[in-house]
């Protein structure tokens, strides 16, 4: 990772304007389409997206499109679940390949896996006096995730918001949770690796636990961390800022967006990482 660094760290101008290289379409489990998000990022100012939907490749070249359509750089990117010590694991790929077969098939299998989950909630939900009917998504239209169910429970007034149903209802440790069969972190990098791209760290504090993220950090050949995001306070920031430059890793951020009331950030714009946070990961890319 270090001739990473070395290569992305050319010196250049200074940058003004945002970023936001982690948010979600209609392909996964927000509620925007791709174009809706190039053209709400355009007019936030933010002037680099990558859109970053979870176990799917599909919106990418729909994304690509619509950010040369409103002047933005754009960088393909997925989500990927996985799971280690029983803690949810995400990690963000930058860069792949959008043709790539064998990752769209591992992907696929994991979809699927998202599915069955759904039915099992859905069931636990039942049982606790909760119907609802979520219709399952074709495959490669959206990767169905408890944000579906949770949008579902408020349409029908069983809770005031999404915020409200992961909460009281299928959050870890809640009623009607189910934990999703993920692959683990290992095999998430390998797959980004091999579809051509680096791996991130996502949003390492909502891990729950820091002593497995470094372990992981440590374990594996990951090329950076996500150190702005929503989830991470002033002081999380700067421990994981440290943690990236111990290990000569680059560092990324992003809103999460997902869309949902009462889940921040709302809009694009309104979780602000400027470019000038991000000028290695950005030089790695080409763009000044």
């Amino acid at each position: 990772m270090t001739d990473l660094v070395e290569r992305a760290g050319r010196p250049g101008e200074a940058l003004t304007g945002l970023a936001d290289l982690h948010m979600h379409s209609t392909y996964s489990d927000g509620i925007y389409t791709p174009e809706e998000l190039a053209a709400a990022a355009a007019a936030a100012g933010i002037r680099v997206l990558s859109v970053t939907d979870h176990d799917t490749l599909k919106s990418i070249p729909y994304a690509a499109r619509a950010a040369a359509a409103q002047g933005l750089r754009y960088i393909p990117g997925v989500e990927l679940s996985t799971r280690q010590e029983g803690r949810q694991v995400h990690i963000l790929g930058y860069g792949i390949r959008p043709d790539c077969a064998f990752m769209e098939k591992r992907l696929a299998e994991v979809r699927n896996a998202r599915l069955i989950r759904l039915q099992e909630i859905l069931d636990k939900l039942h049982k606790l006096g909760i119907d609802l009917t979520v219709p399952p998504p074709k495959d490669g239209e959206r990767a169905v995730g408890r944000p579906h169910v949770a949008r579902a429970m408020v349409a029908a007034g069983y809770v005031s918001d999404v915020e409200e149903a992961f909460a009281k209802y299928i959050s870890e440790g809640k009623p009607a949770y189910v934990p999703q069969p993920k692959m683990t972190p290992a095999e998430g990098v390998e797959l980004i690796h091999r579809a051509g791209g680096i791996a991130v760290q996502a949003h390492p504090e909502e891990v729950g636990s820091r002593d497995l993220v470094r372990g992981l950090l440590d374990e594996l050949p990951y090329d950076g961390i996500e150190v702005w995001h929503p989830s991470a306070s002033p002081e999380w920031q700067d421990f994981w800022k440290k943690e990236a430059e111990k290990r000569h890793l680059l560092v990324t951020g992003g809103s999460d967006l997902h869309g949902n009331a009462g889940r921040f950030p709302e809009h694009l714009g309104e979780w602000k990482v400027p470019l000038q946070n991000i000028t290695a990961f950005l030089a790695y890319f080409g763009i000044p």
